[in-house]
């Protein structure tokens, strides 16, 4: 599964990803983006992957990560 993560240390909370993708990102209380919960759709991976380039400062990426319940005994 795909997410949004956030660097926290490089992030300067200019706003641009929050702007773009308001279904995906929000404010933390320190006026940074931060991810919701929420899994990257497909249709929307393109759009997400354009705006991480346009990130300034490189803080924001799409990453794949393991679901908890994968995990294996």
């Amino acid at each position: 599964m795909e997410k949004i993560v956030i660097n926290k240390d490089l992030c300067i909370g200019c706003g641009m990803c929050v702007a773009e993708h308001p279904e995906y990102l929000i404010f933390d209380e320190m006026g940074q983006a931060d991810p919701v919960d929420k899994k990257v759709e497909p249709q929307d991976k393109a759009s997400l992957l354009d705006t991480v380039e346009k990130c300034p400062t490189q803080a924001f990426k799409v990453e794949d990560i393991k679901e908890e319940n994968e995990n294996h005994e």
